[in-house]
Formats: structure tokens, C-alpha cells, sequence
């Protein structure tokens, strides 16, 4: 028996009793753990410690498939998967390519904004044949977040900007990324705007905004959340060290938050959106 499913490349002929998972994204990673399916191949940027610790602790062995911007396909084929999960964004390209290996879904993660990606969940709920183990699992979900919601302290209102920084300068979540749309959610004030948006360049094709240390002094946000990781803790320094840091609103008034790239920038699921919004309600101002 086969299961045909409509993705953004047209249909996937599936079988219905898929055992052998290879993941391209890490919020694939987490929705087949959410749903107890064995992940045996993840393009994990070449180290599994990129996975947030609840999805290491569940995957266990796996085979590493290169990066998630160009997988590896002949270790993808050796992994001999029945269903490939591929990103929109990244993998258009090579997605006849991985069609030859196994039926392949080419889905919304990178350029997805927080309902896209539970769209996204209930539709791989669905091709593994757990559709029913991910409505309980989405109305869980939503318990979750009302909850850890209700945990945050800081001040809502005030304009906010998610950004990582980098050597080119400060690429800031548009206000259809994940993360903003997430802020958005949760009732916080976002900072961009959408014409501002219109006016500075994107970062991949993807909704992520190209900001020069100026262009970051005019809009001069209220509050900074910067996601950080060990490959970019130099761009951080470079921006402190700028004339135009002590100068931001956010500086000034205490409202600059540092937090954990993997998690808050690059995962992007069920689990890691609970533990991000959990986090959140240990910052302060």
C-alpha cells in the first residue's frame, strides 16, 4: 500500500508503512522524533552536537549526510531510506536528484514562518502514516506554548529585532521567519516594518535581511535578541566594539539578550519552539 502526498513539488508516492527517515533540516529532525520514527540519515553540518540535546538523545546512531546546504547523495543512498525530506529553499535544485534515490518531500523549513512549520508537522505526520499521534501531539503543543507564554516578564511592548550577527553585518529574522513570526505569536512588538523590509537586502533568497552596522543604527531597536554560536562569537565582538553600539536604545537600556543559535535560529520545531519560548522567560531587562 502507498500513500500519495501533494508537497511544493508537486506529489510524492509513498509507502505507508515508512520505517527509514533521511532529514535535510533539523525541524524535520524534530518532527520525526516527535512522532517516534526512526531518522537514520540527518544532514547535521557534519557534527550531531548541532542537534538541540532532546533530539541527540532520541536519534541515537544515525548517519551523518553532509550539511544542509549541500547533503552528501551517496551517503544518502547508502543509508537505502524510503522517504527523503528535503527543504524548499535549499534542495530545488537537486530534488530530481534525491527523487532517484527515494520519494522525496520538498517542504517549507528555512523560508517557513512558525504556522508553516506546524503546517509542515501535520503533513509528515501524514506521509508516516501518524496522523492522529500529531494532532495529539499539535494540541499538546499548544498547551505548551500558552504556558510557557504566560512564564515570560519582559516587556511585550517594547519594539524587538532577532538578529545573528556575522562578518557581513547584522542579518536580521524578517518579519515572515520563523522566529519574528514566532515573536509575533506571542504578542511582542517587532521592530521591522514591512516597508523597511522592502528596502534592505535578503540574506539566501530566504526572509533574513541584510543589515550594515549603520543601517542597524537607524532603525536603533529597543530591544535586541542576538542568536550566537561558537562560529560567530568574533562578528559579536566587532559589533561591540563598534562606534555605534553603545549608542543603540537596546544597549542603553539593558535589553540586549544573547541566546543559543542552534536553538533559537536554526531548529525551528515543536520541541525546539517549546524550549526556546521556555527559555525566554529567563530574560530579563
Amino acid at each position: 500500500m502507498t500513500i500519495e502526498i501533494k508537497h511544493n513539488a508537486g506529489k510524492a508516492v509513498i509507502p505507508d508503512d515508512v520505517e527509514t527517515v533521511v532529514a535535510l533540516e533539523y525541524s524535520f529532525v524534530d518532527a520525526l522524533v516527535e512522532l517516534d520514527m526512526e531518522v537514520a540519515g540527518i544532514a547535521d553540518d557534519g557534527d550531531r552536537n548541532n542537534l538541540i540535546q532532546p533530539l541527540r538523545d532520541h536519534v541515537g546512531d544515525y548517519k551523518s549526510v553532509g550539511s544542509r546546504l549541500e547533503p552528501d547523495l551517496d551517503k544518502i543512498k547508502e543509508v537505502q531510506p524510503q522517504l527523503i525530506i528535503a527543504d524548499e529553499n535549499r534542495h530545488s535544485e537537486i530534488y530530481d536528484q534525491l527523487e532517484e534515490i527515494a520519494p522525496t518531500l520538498l517542504l517549507r523549513s528555512f523560508n517557513a514562518d512558525y504556522n508553516e512549520n506546524i503546517d509542515v508537522f501535520r503533513l509528515i505526520g501524514y506521509a508516516v502514516s501518524k496522523e492522529s499521534e500529531a494532532q495529539k501531539r499539535l494540541e499538546q503543543h499548544e498547551e505548551t506554548m500558552k504556558a510557557n507564554n504566560d512564564k515570560i516578564t519582559i516587556d511585550k511592548s517594547i519594539e524587538t529585532l532577532p538578529a545573528v550577527v556575522s562578518e557581513r553585518g547584522v542579518t536580521a529574522h524578517g518579519l515572515k521567519s520563523h522566529m519574528s513570526s514566532l515573536l509575533d505569536v506571542l504578542d511582542f512588538k517587532l521592530s521591522l516594518t514591512q516597508e523597511l523590509e522592502e528596502s534592505v537586502p535578503e540574506y539566501m533568497n530566504g526572509d533574513y535581511l541584510e543589515f550594515t552596522y549603520d543601517q542597524l543604527a537607524e532603525l536603533n531597536p529597543q530591544r535586541l535578541i542576538l542568536m550566537v554560536a561558537d562560529e560567530n562569537e568574533d562578528s559579536v565582538q566587532s559589533l561591540k566594539d563598534s562606534d555605534i553600539w553603545h549608542n543603540l536604545d537596546a544597549v542603553k537600556n539593558n535589553r540586549v539578550h544573547f541566546t543559543d543559535r542552534e536553538l533559537w535560529a536554526k531548529s525551528r520545531g515543536l520541541i525546539s519552539t517549546e524550549q526556546l519560548v521556555d527559555d525566554m522567560s529567563n530574560l530579563s531587562e
